[in-house]
């Protein structure tokens, strides 16, 4: 085998990508900061090693969804062939975080990973736009789920360019463009111009990835195969979807870029603080509408044991995502003259169980945007590997299973308690399926499976 044949072989780079993933997760407690279980939001350590297995996942879901969609050779190839450089800039990033004497080059290789990566989503949007026209009977069959995938990679991609503002502002207030700085001021100044887009970033990036995510798995899950009666409810999931990918655009655009406040909507108690944040029901409409979607997709799933399981698990985590966010999110929000925001002090200003938001902030976090989403691209391409090698997704996705059901008992746990123990369990249960999911797409052979 040829050295470029090396750099664009999609199984060795999907196997590198993982590898890379799970062995960061497994040393993250040796790096300085890295505390994942302390209340409240994840800390600048955190945020940055959060970043540095994150970025590596979405470039892993970005090559499988060229291979699905049929990009062209020359742009697959150029996403393949930046495998190992983000791997490496990655790595880096985190090393040489630390030492104030590497602060610029720690800065300049994290941008050079950002741009590299900004670029990928952008040929990868431009690969999706040629579908349409290259594979025409192919995009009629599967119009809903490429509308999904689509829209959740511009939606992506907006909000990476929000968080390289937001970090070119931090650093230089944008004084180097005249024109722009004005703009800033113009609507409301730099601090609210930050934090605006710090928001829009956070809020915005895991819901149009989670997204993206629904609708490539239902394309490799072949739902366009489906009957009349299931196809059409797949359908009308993933369309809810894109709306809900959509309108949470908008919102973040124009909160960012513009000086419109986010409301809350059906909102009572002290200072009309128990209500629903706008973006955040237009966010958890992207989730309903794949919660609606798993009814046609039901009948995707495999006679084979072991297959219909790694299905399961990766349908399974939008269930446990929505059952954390709604379930127990929605309640908390429509109850925050108790809980406060996560701030102490009496309504409006905080409340009494501002501990319990805290906890609650602290473990959705690591639940639902960071080890759900890891399981939920891990396992779609776990069976785009090795549907035909049931025997190999047994364990893997057993181990998953349980993962997320003790995961979310534990989240429930941390906030009623404050206790984390059950939720790090369930973490380290999902942590250890990863592991035999990589273990199990080693054994197989090259992937020639086309859902399309």
């Amino acid at each position: 085998m040829t050295y470029r044949n090396f750099l664009t072989d999609i199984k060795k780079n999907v196997i590198a990508l993982m590898i890379y993933i799970v062995f960061m997760l497994l040393i993250s407690p040796i790096f300085p900061g890295v505390t994942w279980f302390q209340l409240g939001d994840f800390t600048l350590d955190v945020v940055n090693y959060y970043h540095g297995v994150m970025i590596p996942l979405a470039l892993l879901v970005i090559i499988i969804s060229a291979r699905v969609f049929k990009v062209p050779k020359g742009v697959y190839n150029f996403l393949q062939i930046t495998t190992y450089p983000i791997i490496v800039l990655s790595f880096l990033g985190l090393v040489l975080f630390y030492p104030a004497s590497a602060a610029l080059a720690d800065e300049g290789i994290q941008t050079l990973r950002d741009v590299i990566m900004v670029l990928d989503a952008v040929l990868l949007i431009i690969g999706l736009l040629i579908f349409p026209f290259k594979y025409r009977n192919d995009f009629k069959s599967v119009l809903a789920g490429y509308l999904l995938v689509i829209l959740a990679a511009i939606s992506g991609t907006i909000a990476a360019v929000f968080g390289m503002v937001y970090e070119y502002g931090n650093l230089f207030t944008y004084s180097a463009i005249p024109f722009f700085n004005s703009y800033v001021n113009s609507i409301g100044g730099i601090s609210t111009f930050l934090g605006n887009l710090i928001t829009s970033h956070s809020h915005q990036m895991l819901p149009a990835f989670m997204g993206g995510i629904v609708g490539l798995t239902a394309v490799i899950f072949s739902y366009h195969k489906l009957p009349s009666g299931y196809k059409w409810a797949v359908n009308i999931g993933l369309i809810i979807s894109v709306i809900g990918t959509i309108t949470m655009t908008y919102l973040y655009w124009i909160s960012s870029f513009g000086t419109y406040v986010i409301p809350a909507i059906f909102t009572s108690g002290p200072g009309g603080m128990n209500g629903l944040a706008l973006d955040d029901s237009q966010t958890g409409l992207i989730g309903i509408g794949a919660i609606i979607a798993i009814i046609g997709l039901i009948k995707t799933l495999d006679t084979q044991k072991g297959t219909k399981y790694a299905q399961i698990t990766a349908i399974g985590t939008w269930v446990g995502a929505m059952a954390a966010m709604v379930g127990v999110g929605y309640v908390m929000e429509f109850n925050e003259s108790y809980y406060g925001f996560g701030s102490p002090g009496t309504p409006p200003a905080g409340g009494p169980g501002y501990m319990y938001d805290m906890a609650f902030t602290n473990g959705h976090l690591l639940y639902t945007f960071f080890m759900l989403v890891i399981a939920a691209a891990f396992f779609v391409i776990l069976f785009y590997f090795a549907k035909n090698s049931e025997k190999k997704l047994r364990a893997p996705s057993y181990i998953a299973i349980a993962g997320m059901v003790v995961g979310f008992e534990g989240l429930l746990v941390y906030v009623l308690t404050l206790s984390w123990i059950v939720e790090a369990i369930g973490l380290w249960l999902l942590f250890f399926s990863f592991a035999f999911a990589v273990w199990s797409i080693m054994g197989t052979k090259s992937a020639d499976y086309n859902p399309i």
